[in-house]
């Protein structure tokens, strides 16, 4: 999982005219200790360890906020709940069709994807987001 430099951070919260609180610090970690790409709930539970008092909706509210900011990015599948990624970069993520987790795929290059649907559509791309989805190890034992 990529770590993001607390001084980039602090950088594109002030340019955003916010900083940087001790929950949204939290939440920040919570992210960059993770594996896969958590749940808010899933990083609600992270910081709740840390920090018991801590509220669901200041969790969203971080989260929200380092989005916008662009510190982290959300991944929204239809079936699955809106999952968060500190790696900003376009990357290929692989997602297990049964039990939800998702991991990066290093290695997988877009080469000239981005080229390629500009050349042939209208469209002015400004993300570019690719996810394979299949069976995780796990769950391809329990088939």
């Amino acid at each position: 999982m990529a770590v993001v430099s607390e001084q980039d951070v602090r950088d594109k919260l002030r340019l955003s005219g916010y900083t940087m609180t001790s929950q949204r610090r939290a939440v920040l970690d919570a992210l960059e200790s993770s594996s896969g790409h958590p749940s808010a709930e899933d990083v609600y539970l992270l910081v709740k360890r840390r920090n018991p008092r801590v509220a669901l909706g200041t969790v969203y509210q971080a989260l929200s906020v380092l989005e916008e900011v662009g510190v982290i990015e959300s991944k929204r599948w239809s079936d699955s709940p809106t999952r968060y990624d500190v790696n900003t970069v376009p990357h290929t993520d692989v997602r297990c069709l049964k039990c939800g987790a998702v991991d990066e795929v290093p290695g997988v290059e877009y080469g000239g994807l981005e080229n390629t649907v500009h050349a042939n559509t209208d469209y002015q791309v400004t993300n570019v987001s690719l996810v394979i989805e299949g069976l995780c190890p796990a769950c391809q034992k329990e088939s």
